[in-house]
Protein backbone atom coordinates (compact mmCIF):
# COMPACT_ATOMS: atom_id res chain seq x y z
CA UNK A 1 0.00 0.00 0.00
CA UNK A 2 1.39 3.35 -0.58
CA UNK A 3 1.00 6.18 1.34
CA UNK A 4 -1.15 9.40 1.22
CA UNK A 5 0.52 12.37 0.23
CA UNK A 6 -0.73 16.20 -0.26
CA UNK A 7 1.86 17.18 -3.06
CA UNK A 8 1.68 21.01 -3.68
CA UNK A 9 4.14 23.24 -6.10
CA UNK A 10 6.28 22.42 -9.08
CA UNK A 11 8.86 23.89 -9.02
CA UNK A 12 11.84 21.91 -9.73
CA UNK A 13 13.38 19.35 -6.51
CA UNK A 14 11.35 17.47 -4.51
CA UNK A 15 11.11 17.77 -0.97
CA UNK A 16 9.42 14.70 1.33
CA UNK A 17 8.52 16.19 4.83
CA UNK A 18 7.20 13.53 7.16
CA UNK A 19 5.29 14.31 10.18
CA UNK A 20 5.66 13.47 14.20
CA UNK A 21 3.12 11.27 16.18
CA UNK A 22 -0.29 12.42 16.19
CA UNK A 23 0.29 14.61 13.10
CA UNK A 24 -0.52 14.63 9.31
CA UNK A 25 0.38 15.83 5.97
CA UNK A 26 -0.98 18.98 7.32
CA UNK A 27 0.98 19.45 10.00
CA UNK A 28 3.81 21.08 7.65
CA UNK A 29 1.47 22.83 5.38
CA UNK A 30 2.14 26.44 6.43
CA UNK A 31 6.23 25.69 6.18
CA UNK A 32 5.45 23.79 2.68
CA UNK A 33 3.54 27.18 1.26
CA UNK A 34 6.49 29.59 2.30
CA UNK A 35 9.02 26.78 0.47
CA UNK A 36 6.49 26.34 -2.82
CA UNK A 37 8.70 28.77 -5.35
CA UNK A 38 12.05 26.52 -5.22
CA UNK A 39 10.83 23.04 -4.67
CA UNK A 40 7.80 20.34 -5.39
CA UNK A 41 7.01 19.77 -1.63
CA UNK A 42 5.36 15.83 -0.79
CA UNK A 43 3.64 16.12 2.61
CA UNK A 44 3.00 12.42 3.68
CA UNK A 45 1.07 10.98 6.12
CA UNK A 46 2.68 8.21 7.63
CA UNK A 47 1.05 4.60 8.38
CA UNK A 48 -1.74 4.66 11.14
CA UNK A 49 -1.88 8.99 10.98
CA UNK A 50 -4.33 10.52 8.75
CA UNK A 51 -5.51 9.28 5.35
CA UNK A 52 -2.92 6.34 4.81
CA UNK A 53 -3.62 2.77 6.22
CA UNK A 54 -4.03 1.42 9.23
CA UNK A 55 -1.93 -1.79 10.46
CA UNK A 56 -0.74 -3.32 13.66
CA UNK A 57 2.83 -3.00 12.69
CA UNK A 58 4.13 0.46 13.67
CA UNK A 59 8.19 0.07 13.52
CA UNK A 60 10.63 2.27 11.73
CA UNK A 61 11.91 -0.39 10.00
CA UNK A 62 8.42 -1.31 8.07
CA UNK A 63 8.07 3.12 7.72
CA UNK A 64 10.97 3.22 6.43
CA UNK A 65 10.05 0.46 3.65
CA UNK A 66 6.54 2.83 3.43
CA UNK A 67 8.83 5.61 2.15
CA UNK A 68 10.99 3.90 0.17
CA UNK A 69 7.61 2.40 -1.75
CA UNK A 70 6.19 5.94 -2.32
CA UNK A 71 9.49 6.90 -3.58
CA UNK A 72 9.72 4.28 -5.96
CA UNK A 73 5.94 4.86 -7.26
CA UNK A 74 6.49 8.00 -7.53
CA UNK A 75 9.96 7.91 -9.43
CA UNK A 76 11.65 9.67 -7.38
CA UNK A 77 15.42 8.87 -6.64
CA UNK A 78 16.68 12.13 -5.54
CA UNK A 79 15.35 13.67 -2.59
CA UNK A 80 15.57 16.01 -0.03
CA UNK A 81 14.24 14.43 3.39
CA UNK A 82 12.75 16.61 6.00
CA UNK A 83 11.04 14.85 9.81
CA UNK A 84 9.97 16.13 12.34
CA UNK A 85 10.01 14.09 15.76
CA UNK A 86 8.69 11.03 14.88
CA UNK A 87 9.19 11.70 11.57
CA UNK A 88 13.19 12.86 12.09
CA UNK A 89 13.66 9.50 13.60
CA UNK A 90 12.17 7.90 10.72
CA UNK A 91 14.35 10.22 8.38
CA UNK A 92 17.20 8.80 10.12
CA UNK A 93 16.58 4.89 9.67
CA UNK A 94 15.71 5.84 6.28
CA UNK A 95 19.19 7.46 5.65
CA UNK A 96 20.85 4.90 7.38
CA UNK A 97 19.42 2.15 4.99
CA UNK A 98 18.67 4.19 1.98
CA UNK A 99 21.43 6.67 1.43
CA UNK A 100 21.60 6.81 -2.12
CA UNK A 101 17.83 8.37 -2.26
CA UNK A 102 18.38 11.26 -0.37
CA UNK A 103 20.71 14.62 -1.51
CA UNK A 104 20.35 16.09 1.83
CA UNK A 105 18.38 15.69 5.35
CA UNK A 106 16.75 17.51 7.49
CA UNK A 107 15.79 16.65 11.23
CA UNK A 108 13.48 19.24 13.37
CA UNK A 109 13.67 18.83 16.97
CA UNK A 110 14.91 15.11 17.71
CA UNK A 111 17.56 13.47 18.52
CA UNK A 112 18.90 9.72 16.71
CA UNK A 113 19.13 8.42 20.39
CA UNK A 114 16.48 6.21 22.14
CA UNK A 115 13.86 7.96 23.88
CA UNK A 116 12.75 4.55 25.99
CA UNK A 117 13.91 5.33 29.25
CA UNK A 118 12.31 8.72 29.32
CA UNK A 119 9.14 6.70 30.19
CA UNK A 120 10.24 5.82 33.70
CA UNK A 121 12.07 9.72 34.11
CA UNK A 122 11.13 11.77 31.93
CA UNK A 123 7.94 14.44 31.00
CA UNK A 124 8.58 13.61 27.18
CA UNK A 125 8.06 10.08 27.68
CA UNK A 126 5.57 10.61 29.81
CA UNK A 127 3.59 13.00 28.52
CA UNK A 128 2.97 10.42 25.21
CA UNK A 129 2.33 7.42 27.23
CA UNK A 130 -0.11 9.79 29.13
CA UNK A 131 -1.65 11.28 25.88
CA UNK A 132 -1.67 7.85 24.18
CA UNK A 133 -3.88 6.16 27.55
CA UNK A 134 -6.21 9.30 27.56
CA UNK A 135 -7.36 8.38 23.59
CA UNK A 136 -7.50 4.37 24.16
CA UNK A 137 -9.69 5.32 27.11
CA UNK A 138 -11.88 8.02 25.61
CA UNK A 139 -15.48 6.75 24.76
CA UNK A 140 -15.72 9.34 21.18
CA UNK A 141 -19.66 7.60 20.94
CA UNK A 142 -20.33 9.75 24.17
CA UNK A 143 -20.09 13.03 22.84
CA UNK A 144 -21.59 14.78 20.09
CA UNK A 145 -20.76 18.06 19.62
CA UNK A 146 -16.57 19.47 19.86
CA UNK A 147 -17.83 21.68 22.67
CA UNK A 148 -18.60 18.60 24.22
CA UNK A 149 -15.95 17.08 23.65
CA UNK A 150 -13.12 19.92 24.09
CA UNK A 151 -14.88 20.36 27.64
CA UNK A 152 -14.18 17.12 28.71
CA UNK A 153 -10.62 17.21 27.63
CA UNK A 154 -9.98 20.99 29.47
CA UNK A 155 -9.13 19.13 32.54
CA UNK A 156 -5.73 17.49 31.10
CA UNK A 157 -4.65 20.93 29.26
CA UNK A 158 -4.29 22.79 26.61
CA UNK A 159 -1.97 20.80 24.68
CA UNK A 160 -3.17 17.51 24.86
CA UNK A 161 -7.34 18.62 24.31
CA UNK A 162 -5.36 20.47 21.04
CA UNK A 163 -4.01 16.89 19.47
CA UNK A 164 -7.11 15.49 20.84
CA UNK A 165 -9.34 17.62 18.50
CA UNK A 166 -7.24 17.70 15.20
CA UNK A 167 -7.18 13.58 15.56
CA UNK A 168 -11.20 13.35 15.33
CA UNK A 169 -13.61 13.55 12.81
CA UNK A 170 -17.13 13.23 12.33
CA UNK A 171 -18.52 10.34 10.28
CA UNK A 172 -22.26 9.70 9.95
CA UNK A 173 -22.61 12.46 13.09
CA UNK A 174 -20.42 10.08 15.58
CA UNK A 175 -16.78 11.14 16.20
CA UNK A 176 -14.00 8.87 14.93
CA UNK A 177 -10.46 9.00 15.08
CA UNK A 178 -7.90 10.03 12.50
CA UNK A 179 -5.22 7.81 14.13
CA UNK A 180 -5.07 4.11 14.68
CA UNK A 181 -4.63 4.54 18.21
CA UNK A 182 -4.31 1.27 19.55
CA UNK A 183 -1.55 0.64 17.23
CA UNK A 184 0.43 3.62 18.70
CA UNK A 185 -0.19 3.17 21.87
CA UNK A 186 0.96 -0.81 21.64
CA UNK A 187 3.95 0.71 19.92
CA UNK A 188 5.45 3.61 21.89
CA UNK A 189 8.33 1.18 22.69
CA UNK A 190 8.87 0.81 19.10
CA UNK A 191 8.08 4.55 18.79
CA UNK A 192 10.83 5.80 21.15
CA UNK A 193 13.40 4.05 19.52
CA UNK A 194 16.74 5.40 18.26
CA UNK A 195 20.12 4.41 15.90
CA UNK A 196 22.59 2.33 17.95
CA UNK A 197 25.46 4.30 18.01
CA UNK A 198 27.43 0.67 17.78
CA UNK A 199 25.74 0.16 14.35
CA UNK A 200 27.62 3.23 13.34
CA UNK A 201 31.53 2.19 14.57
CA UNK A 202 32.78 1.19 11.22
CA UNK A 203 30.39 3.04 8.73
CA UNK A 204 28.72 7.02 9.61
CA UNK A 205 26.20 8.59 7.56
CA UNK A 206 27.74 10.89 5.30
CA UNK A 207 24.64 12.56 4.38
CA UNK A 208 24.79 16.01 4.76
CA UNK A 209 22.43 16.72 7.49
CA UNK A 210 21.05 20.21 9.51
CA UNK A 211 19.36 19.20 13.16
CA UNK A 212 16.76 22.18 13.91
CA UNK A 213 17.12 22.30 17.77
CA UNK A 214 13.89 24.42 19.32
CA UNK A 215 15.01 26.61 21.69
CA UNK A 216 12.65 25.94 24.57
CA UNK A 217 12.43 22.35 23.89
CA UNK A 218 14.92 19.69 25.72
CA UNK A 219 14.34 16.81 22.79
CA UNK A 220 18.17 17.64 21.48
CA UNK A 221 20.85 17.88 24.87
CA UNK A 222 24.07 18.83 24.91
CA UNK A 223 24.93 14.90 25.21
CA UNK A 224 22.70 14.11 22.13
CA UNK A 225 25.11 16.43 19.98
CA UNK A 226 27.99 13.69 21.12
CA UNK A 227 25.59 11.30 19.60
CA UNK A 228 25.15 13.46 16.64
CA UNK A 229 28.71 14.18 15.59
CA UNK A 230 29.38 10.52 16.18
CA UNK A 231 26.77 9.31 13.64
CA UNK A 232 26.86 12.15 11.35
CA UNK A 233 29.97 13.21 9.87
CA UNK A 234 28.67 15.99 8.16
CA UNK A 235 25.78 17.73 10.17
CA UNK A 236 25.35 20.80 12.12
CA UNK A 237 23.02 21.93 14.60
CA UNK A 238 20.94 25.44 13.79
CA UNK A 239 18.60 26.63 17.13
CA UNK A 240 15.29 27.69 16.24
CA UNK A 241 14.79 30.59 18.61
CA UNK A 242 11.41 31.31 20.26
CA UNK A 243 9.96 27.99 19.72
CA UNK A 244 8.88 24.92 21.16
CA UNK A 245 8.96 21.13 20.15
CA UNK A 246 6.23 21.94 17.87
CA UNK A 247 8.49 24.56 15.97
CA UNK A 248 6.88 24.57 12.64
CA UNK A 249 3.96 26.12 14.77
CA UNK A 250 5.68 28.25 16.75
CA UNK A 251 8.42 29.85 14.48
CA UNK A 252 8.08 28.92 10.86
CA UNK A 253 9.47 32.00 9.64
CA UNK A 254 12.68 30.79 11.11
CA UNK A 255 12.43 26.96 10.59
CA UNK A 256 11.48 27.78 6.85
CA UNK A 257 15.28 30.02 6.70
CA UNK A 258 16.91 27.89 8.13
CA UNK A 259 15.76 25.41 6.17
CA UNK A 260 16.05 27.24 2.88
CA UNK A 261 19.43 28.19 3.54
CA UNK A 262 20.56 24.79 4.22
CA UNK A 263 19.32 23.31 0.94
CA UNK A 264 20.40 25.89 -1.53
CA UNK A 265 23.96 25.53 0.01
Amino acid sequence: MILHSKIIGNAGRDIIILHGLYGSSDSWLRVAKLLLDNFTIHLLDLRNHGESFKNDVHTYQAMVEDVKSYLDDKKISDVDLIGHSMGGKLAMFFVAKYPKYIRKLVIADISPRSYKALLQNDPNGNFHLNLLSIMKNLDLAAYNSYRSLSKELREHGVTIENVILKNVEKNNRQFVWKLNVSALFNNINNILEGLNPDDFIDGKITTKTLFLKASNSNYITSSDKKIIDFIFVNAHIKEITNAGHWLHYDNPNDTVNEILAFLNE
